[in-house]
């Protein structure tokens, strides 16, 4: 699991912390420990999220003074609709906001992300232990692809042409193959180039490259012909991931 995929399920966790043994949330949690940078952005959601329940509570607090009134008033009257009782309607009113706050609070916050955009955050978050094929044999690399029905025929960038290939792996997005090579860039960095089909995205990348900062992954997407492609390189600036086009 990576921080992407820890804050998405840790924006569901209640501040009351009736979920600490909740199943869904031990990963996430496990993940918050071991990060501190993590651990500081979820101290800070909850921070927020406690000011507005805070506010919340105050809003929906009733009169001093109601449960006197209540017990003073012990004739029989006849009840009016709901409708036309302004303090009812107050009450009602509050509490549906307090409702929509606790929502607010608990359920997942939209992401406002295209599913280009969830993907490529997916990618530059994914931790390669090992490659399929180890191959320092661009030829190799992309005979490998071919044989197991993935993009063996993709488009090489041109700053790439005679970097070093460390080999290939084979991942997949929602159903969709998607073909990583790494490539040697000197001083111990790698590059990842990541290709996925043109069809697996409503809104695929312009065919102009952008530049992305996920956390400290930098990266570049683009699209070339029925093929999406993403540059991914960790600590690198983006003049030099551009070098590599």
């Amino acid at each position: 699991m990576n921080n992407q995929e820890a804050k998405l399920i840790l924006e569901a966790y209640r501040l009351g912390g009736q979920d600490a043994e909740d199943p869904q949330f031990q990963e996430a949690l496990e993940q918050l420990k071991r990060d501190p940078e993590l651990a500081a952005w979820h101290t800070a959601e909850r921070a927020i999220e406690t000011r507005v329940q805070s506010k919340v509570r105050a809003a929906v607090k009733p009169p001093a003074q109601l449960k006197a009134t209540l017990l003073a008033q012990r004739k029989i009257v006849r009840p009016q609709p709901w409708w036309r009782q302004p303090a009812w309607f107050a009450l009602a009113a509050a509490a549906c906001l307090a409702l929509l706050a606790t929502i607010w609070t608990v359920w997942p916050k939209p992401r406002g992300q295209t599913e280009f955009a969830q993907y490529r955050s997916s990618m530059a978050g994914t931790k390669i232990e090992r490659l399929d094929l180890m191959s320092r044999d661009l030829t190799e690399v992309r005979h490998w692809l071919t044989q197991t029905n993935a993009h063996g025929e993709f488009i090489m960038p041109a700053g790439l042409t005679g970097k070093s290939s460390l080999g290939c792996k084979l991942l997949e997005w929602k159903g969709q193959k998607v073909s990583l090579i790494c490539f040697e860039m000197g001083n111990r960095q790698v590059a990842h180039l990541l290709v996925i089909d043109r069809k697996a995205f409503d809104q695929p990348p312009a065919d102009t490259p952008q530049f992305a900062q996920i956390g400290d992954v930098a990266t570049l997407s683009w699209s070339r012909g029925d093929k999406v492609y993403l540059m991914a390189s960790k600590h690198t600036s983006e003049q030099d991931l551009r070098k590599l086009l």
